[in-house]
């Protein structure tokens, strides 16, 4: 349901919050993607640069940022928001989202569930063929 850009923020909030590093890298970004992330981050207000940090911690990396509000505070649509990511529906009976997702499974089932319904309501003849959906196409990096 989340993207892997999505998947690589939450494992930096994660490690910024617990100082750990291992999480994001066990990842393999590029550099490129993770000073993009933290760029997103920083600009939505998510994480902040470390003030009096060491010269040596450069600004692309998750050392040099600290969570700009405490990390119960956070919240999926903030994230997503931030990165201007959506999310991918599944099918409702997909047996990996549930093992991917643990404990917040249900939750997100339930979102997943109910925008598929509301999704399915809206007919192609109704939305609009103009410069709004070419204005609106995806960023590239």
């Amino acid at each position: 349901m989340l993207t892997l850009r999505t998947k690589l923020a939450l494992a930096v909030l994660h490690d910024i919050q617990y100082k750990d590093y291992q999480l994001s890298t066990s990842l393999n970004p590029s550099p490129s993607e993770v000073t993009y992330l933290l760029q997103k981050l920083s600009k939505g207000r998510l994480i902040a640069l470390i003030e009096n940090r060491p010269d040596n911690l450069s600004d692309n990396r998750p050392e040099s940022y600290r969570l700009a509000c405490a990390y119960h505070q956070i919240n999926l649509l903030s994230i997503l928001e931030a990165l201007g990511e959506g999310v991918y529906f599944n099918r409702p009976s997909d047996e990996k989202f549930y093992s991917c997702y643990g404990t917040t499974a249900r939750k997100l089932g339930i979102v997943n569930q109910m925008t598929r319904l509301y999704l399915m309501e809206i007919s192609i003849a109704e939305l609009p063929v103009s410069e709004c959906l070419i204005e609106n196409s995806i960023p590239h990096i």
